[in-house]
């Protein structure tokens, strides 16, 4: 029982790092799978077995480090400078996140509420400068009631929009010659720049290293079933793809209770996910020597200049370009384990 409880735990959590506020609109899905047509369904099914294996390898490696911490499994897998280069760029990428979810606050507001952007966009940041100052943690235990309610919301939405919905025409967004492949491999390249993060302390949490690579298969095959369903409902609903938040407007042809409930759930999502990842820019800007305060009003001043380029944009280009960085980092996995097997 022991075992089964850690397991759950692990692919919980990694499952919680990979499913943020990116996952839940759909813009990801959207531009690394869906826009590739049928075969960006195999774009998923290759990006989950990623996940699978990169999980099971590094919680299987993490389990047997005395001093569970990123930057010390780096250190293990990469000789020399190489290691705190992706230690960096993973805290650039925290960076990029923190103003992509603001961006995404104020399509929210756009969209549902037909609010000016600028609005969602300095209220999250609002509430995530009090977090950051006064160290609330109330918004953490959010995550706990809010994954597995995005978790349902998301397959009840992605199962109706499957059954109902019928794509009749290609739109110019569509690219069914395009490479999808590499797209595949960049969308598990940034992923992994913030899930490896979380997923080594995460080792602590198994009974034996066998728990722990099984926890990490079952996080990755959790994942995967969830993103072949919702790229799956994306492709064959094709009002949804013009909408900066496409999973948000599909739950609203599911009915109005799951447009409601998927609306709050997007928000909070997006609002756990800019304080998760702005709170460690934080930290980080601490560590270096800077104060508490001073860091909090800088991060949060210095993103909204970003916040203000176009959602879709945001994600389109920056995971873009995090997810080629974020190939050094799951080959160099990948390469290690090779050598060691």
């Amino acid at each position: 029982m022991k075992k089964a409880k850690s397991l759950l735990k692990i692919g919980a959590v990694y499952m919680g790092t990979v499913l943020g506020a990116g996952f839940a609109s759909g813009q990801e899905l959207l531009q690394f799978f869906v826009r590739f047509s049928y075969r960006g369904l195999l774009g998923c099914t290759l990006a989950g077995v990623l996940f699978c294996l990169l999980g099971a390898i590094i919680l299987s490696k993490s389990y047997g480090l005395s001093e569970k911490t990123y930057r010390k499994y780096l250190k293990t897998v990469f000789k020399g400078p190489l290691s705190s280069f992706l230690a960096f760029v993973g805290e650039v990428f925290l960076c990029v996140s923190f103003c992509i979810m603001l961006s995404g606050s104020g399509a929210f507001f756009a969209q549902r509420l037909f609010l000016p952007p600028l609005w969602g966009i300095l209220l999250t940041d609002a509430i995530c400068l009090c977090v950051f100052l006064y160290d609330i943690k109330g918004l953490s235990v959010l995550n706990l009631i809010l994954t597995p309610i995005m978790l349902l919301g998301t397959v009840y939405v992605a199962f109706h929009s499957i059954f109902t919905g019928s794509q009749t025409v290609f739109l110019p967004q569509v690219n069914p010659h395009g490479l999808f492949l590499p797209y595949a491999v960049f969308y598990v390249g940034y992923n992994m720049l913030t899930a490896a993060a979380v997923l080594v302390p995460a080792a602590a949490l198994a009974e034996d290293r066998k728990t722990a690579v099984r926890g990490g298969v079952f996080g990755g095959l959790m994942l995967t079933v969830l993103a072949v369903l919702c790229s799956t409902a994306l492709f064959v609903s094709d009002a949804s793809w013009d909408s900066p938040l496409p999973m948000l407007l599909l739950s609203k042809q599911a009915g109005t209770v799951a447009y409601f409930t998927y609306s709050a759930v997007l928000f909070m999502a997006m609002l756990t996910t800019a304080v998760s990842t702005g709170f460690s820019v934080v930290q980080r800007l601490c560590s270096l020597g800077m104060g508490q305060k001073g860091a909090a009003v800088s991060v949060c001043l210095a993103a909204i200049p970003l916040s203000f380029f176009e959602f879709s944009a945001l994600v389109r280009y920056c995971y873009l370009f995090f997810g080629v960085l974020g190939i050094l980092l799951v080959g160099g996995i990948l390469w290690e384990w090779f050598k060691r097997i």
